[in-house]
């Protein structure tokens, strides 16, 4: 799979050499050869301010295709709803562990969208109108088993691994393997898409993905 990181730096960081040692290093997107590019990331500089943003939107004005991931030296959640409302579907730090960066690429390539657990949360509570995780019948999660469904229905508010593992003092490792297994039976491709099946407002192996984020209105003060 091919990897451009859009990036004024001279050099590579080192955790993206690392994920994908294969990757090209392009400063000027507007130039830049980005076809046949499964997958974009586009570093957002602090010193260039909001210019990331036309990056993105000029890569997938040519390449609508392409899965735009956005690289933040300091990441905020106005930044990443900015991002997302552009287009992109992943946000996360820029010298995120190469681990991370390949599960990143992992999740967005079979259609899922990556946020950090802040921005995960205030985004399922807009898509929800702000209302509690109502009552999920029954049926929906027959096919899951009891431990799959304590997972899945904190992994709907938005909790983290972590703080799943912790609640249902379980490993880290198992609560992964639950959600996998969640996702595949369930037929959702990440978090949001999980929280809005079980909240009715989504349909399993249906996700329109950041369309219903563009949509959502959001102004600066939503987002603090």
């Amino acid at each position: 799979m091919k990897h451009i990181f859009i990036t004024t730096l001279k050099n590579a960081i080192e955790s993206w050499q690392k994920a994908f040692p294969q990757s090209t290093l392009i400063s000027d997107v507007i130039s830049a050869d980005i076809a046949g590019a499964p997958i974009i990331w586009v570093h957002a500089q602090l010193e260039q301010g909001s210019l990331w943003r036309q990056s993105v939107q000029h890569i997938l004005r040519v390449l609508p295709a392409a899965k735009v991931i956005v690289l933040s030296n300091n990441p905020e959640q106005v930044e990443a709803m900015q991002a997302l409302e552009s287009g992109a579907v992943g946000y996360l730090h820029a010298y995120a562990h190469p681990n991370v960066l390949k599960e990143v690429s992992s999740v967005v390539s079979q259609g899922g969208v990556w946020l950090g657990r802040d921005v995960l949360k205030h985004l399922i509570s807009l898509t929800t109108g702000g209302k509690a995780m109502s009552v999920v019948p029954d049926d929906m999660l027959e096919n899951l088993t009891k431990r799959e469904r304590e997972v899945a229905l904190e992994a709907a508010k938005g909790s983290s691994n972590k703080e799943i593992a912790r609640l249902l003092a379980i490993s880290e490792r198992t609560v992964k393997a639950h959600l996998t297994s969640v996702f595949d039976t369930l037929k959702v491709r990440d978090r949001l898409h999980l929280a809005l099946v079980l909240q009715g407002q989504s349909t399993p192996g249906h996700f329109a993905g950041n369309v219903g984020i563009k949509n959502a209105s959001l102004n600066k003060s939503q987002l603090n």
